[in-house]
């Protein structure tokens, strides 16, 4: 029996402790909440923008600076996959990395992809391509939601551990 509760225990409190994670939708990317470290805003808004120039080395741009939130948008490679006809399609975007940093302890991340480019040439797609108009994921685009919701999560945890050092 205490073994049992020992092991309840240590789940409940790895639950307690997963960081939220982006979701693809229709709608664009839901936004996350975070635990917020205990740094003064002004040193948490100087964090990200070394964090922006530390992970986005092809090139980002800081906008839209305030005292409790800012913009990030830079490119990213190879930022998702698509497969067709049994041929694999790598694509790269521009995103924007929106932080908020709240008055209590947490602050929110959202994603936003900008553009979608195939072998550094724009094309029309939109997330919400992917997707049928009752906010189903298109069969053809299985691939993408997983490599794009997962390219999205490693910027957001990259972003989160470095302002919490």
């Amino acid at each position: 029996m205490k073994f049992a509760l020992n092991i309840f225990l240590f789940f409940c409190t790895a639950f307690a402790f997963a960081q939220s994670e982006f979701e693809m939708t229709s709608r664009g990317f839901t936004p996350i909440i975070l635990a917020k470290p205990a740094k003064p805003n002004e040193k948490l808004i100087e964090a990200s923008k070394a964090w922006a120039a530390s992970y986005n080395k092809l090139g980002y741009d800081v906008y839209d600076v305030t005292e409790s939130s800012l913009k990030i948008d830079a490119l990213r490679k190879n930022a998702y996959l698509y497969r067709n006809l049994g041929e694999t399609f790598s694509y790269d975007i521009t995103y924007t990395l929106s932080v908020v940093f709240n008055a209590d302890k947490t602050y929110k991340l959202l994603f936003a992809v900008k553009q979608i480019y195939l072998k550094e040439t724009p094309v029309k797609t939109t997330v919400p391509d992917f997707f049928t108009t009752d906010g189903n994921l298109k069969e053809d685009f299985s691939d993408v939601k997983p490599t794009l919701e997962d390219t999205a999560n490693k910027i957001a945890v990259s972003f989160s551990n470095f302002i919490a050092n």
